[in-house]
């Protein structure tokens, strides 16, 4: 996994979440698109996660936040990772 971001937060901005806008597309039968604006309480940050397997619905995401307001980008595998068998678990293996 690679990880990097940076988050500087206004703690006086509490309770200020608010979704403005937020979509998810499906991209093929295991990927997914999620895009969403909202107020946060994060003056200025940004962040980038690319696991694309290894944990739980990998992929990568890109996140930037300024002066409360904040774009995620997510593309993620919509499966969940089997760490017993280090492979994607299927509708056929959930609950083995």
């Amino acid at each position: 996994m690679i990880y990097f971001g940076f988050s500087l937060n206004n703690p006086v901005w509490t309770n200020r979440f608010k979704t403005f806008w937020s979509r998810v597309w499906s991209v093929t039968k295991n990927k997914t698109l999620e895009i969403e604006v909202y107020r946060s309480h994060t003056l200025v940050g940004f962040s980038f996660t690319f696991a694309p397997f290894g944990r739980d619905h990998g992929g990568f995401s890109f996140d930037i936040e300024l002066f409360g307001y904040a774009l995620d980008f997510h593309f993620h595998d919509n499966r969940h990772w089997d760490p017993d068998t280090n492979t994607w678990q299927t509708q056929d293996t959930i609950g083995e």
